[in-house]
């Protein structure tokens, strides 16, 4: 397995094991990893800076949308590791200020 293959299957463990709903030990026993390995690629990951794309000024991350529906909880995840969840509609100029204040450390 290639480096990037082996970067893509960790990658994909992560996000099933958050989507799960399962601790990371309880995850890594169904699915018959280490945890020690799970906990090493997710620090890993997380300790890479991700490179923004800069528009008219403005600096972007890379985002993934699962699925969205009407009226639904959204999930927002940082770098930091952390994630927001929002219920309802918030002011996008509160969201930025609050991402910043969070992510501060992260970079």
């Amino acid at each position: 397995m290639t480096k990037e293959e082996k970067a893509v299957y960790w990658r994909q463990r992560i996000e099933e094991q958050s989507r799960s709903g399962l601790t990371i030990k309880e995850y890594c026993a169904r699915e018959g990893l280490a945890v020690a390995s799970l906990h090493y690629w997710r620090r890993r990951f997380l300790s890479r800076k991700q490179d923004p794309l800069v528009v008219g000024g403005e600096e972007f991350l890379p985002v993934t949308v699962t699925s969205v529906s009407s009226g639904a909880p959204v999930e927002i995840r940082l770098c930091s590791g952390r994630s927001l969840h929002l219920r309802e509609r918030i002011a996008l100029s509160w969201l930025q200020t609050l991402v910043q204040v969070l992510e501060g450390s992260c970079g």
